[in-house]
């Protein structure tokens, strides 16, 4: 194995743990969050202030995309919340989220449970 090869490989992997974090449980349109939890609320701010629709679920390369990583101000930047300012706390750029679902399929994702546990598989 060349030394590129080997890059190539450590990278992928790494991508493949890092995007194992993300909110994908929001991303599954038969989810309903309890009336006033963190996801509820997360939810209703992607879907009033980001896409201005009521209807529409985040993708999975959404939950990674950075740009949403914050809830933001009225000046777009991001808020200082006391409890939690992370809307979806993704990592990737724009591009990367993508082209990332374009290599990997998002098979399953267990939310964390009560005694911590969750995975995701691609």
């Amino acid at each position: 194995m060349t030394n590129k090869e080997l890059i190539k490989k450590l990278k992928d992997n790494a991508e493949l743990a890092w995007a194992a974090y993300g909110y994908f449980h929001l991303a599954n349109k038969n989810y309903k969050p309890e009336e006033y939890s963190k996801d509820w609320y997360r939810l209703k701010y992607f879907r009033e202030d980001i896409k201005k629709d009521e209807t529409a679920i985040p993708t999975p390369a959404d939950i990674l995309d950075i740009t949403y990583k914050y809830y933001l101000d009225d000046n777009g930047k991001p808020k200082n919340g006391l409890l939690d300012d992370k809307l979806f706390d993704g990592e990737f750029s724009p591009n990367q989220a993508k082209r990332f679902f374009e290599r990997y399929d998002l098979l399953l994702h267990q939310p964390n449970t009560d005694s911590g546990f969750s995975a995701t598989l691609f």
